[in-house]
């Protein structure tokens, strides 16, 4: 009977276990390099923030890279201001009037008769006492009469006692009545202008004792006020005047 070698299955044993005890050396290495560089890297990374410093995974553009890129998404008011650009454009001149020019005299500046500021005083052609609303201009007959500022005809009619008469509406409420008028080319609705030849003198029956004349009102607002005032411009006062 030959000899029974009984220690060749412990051969085999030992030997696998030597081998597995190997593996296992070699991946406790491994594991150890792993941790240890881990707790390396978390080391630096601690001690960056302390010391303030950010850690960033952006790439770092140079100084170089930064030249010709455009700015974009700047606040307001930490955006510096975009320069402006100037457009050049003329701009169209309106003419105006002188605040001279806005009202002017409608015939000389020679006042027979004054406004009476809602007095009455004595009239010589009706004899008998009654209110002046308006002012009596010294005029020649036939003498051209002009429209005291811009508006628009709104009456031309004859009247029993203030014979030709015409009406302006100048706006804002203020109408102006020419009363012994005789309207020359001008109509009804039709415009004028401040100066304007809105007709010649005719005459005025109820004062027709005072001579050829222009007997001008104005009304603001339905109310009569004193033309002189209105117009603003500097007259003379006959002597025969009654109210000022």
């Amino acid at each position: 009977m030959g000899h029974i070698n009984f220690d060749k299955g412990n051969k085999n044993k030992r030997g696998k276990n030597g081998f597995y005890l190997a593996l296992a050396i070699c991946l406790v290495a491994v594991v150890g390099v792993a941790v240890a560089t881990f707790y390396s890297t978390m080391s630096n990374i601690v001690t960056d923030i302390d010391n303030g410093n950010t850690v960033s995974t952006t790439k770092a553009t140079s100084p170089t890279e930064e030249v010709g890129k455009n700015v974009t998404n700047i606040p307001y008011d930490r955006a510096t201001p975009a320069p402006t650009t100037t457009t050049s454009a003329t701009t169209p001149t309106t003419t105006k009037k002188a605040a001279a020019d806005l009202f002017v005299l409608p015939l000389t500046n020679e006042i027979l008769r004054g406004f009476s500021n809602n007095k009455p005083v004595f009239s010589p052609t009706m004899n008998d006492w009654r209110v002046h609303n308006g002012v009596d201009f010294k005029g020649q007959a036939n003498q051209q009469v002009k429209a005291i500022a811009d508006g628009t005809v709104i009456a031309i009619y004859k009247d029993d006692l203030w014979g030709d008469v015409i009406e302006i509406d100048h706006g804002y409420g203020i109408v102006s009545r020419y009363c012994g008028v005789k309207a020359g080319s001008i109509k009804k609705n039709s415009s004028v202008n401040v100066g304007d030849v809105i007709g010649t003198l005719s005459s005025v029956p109820c004062e027709s004792s005072d001579g050829p004349h222009l007997h001008l009102e104005i009304k603001v607002n339905n109310e009569y006020v004193n033309p002189i005032e209105a117009i603003g411009r500097e007259v003379k006062y006959a002597t025969t005047t009654t109210a000022k």
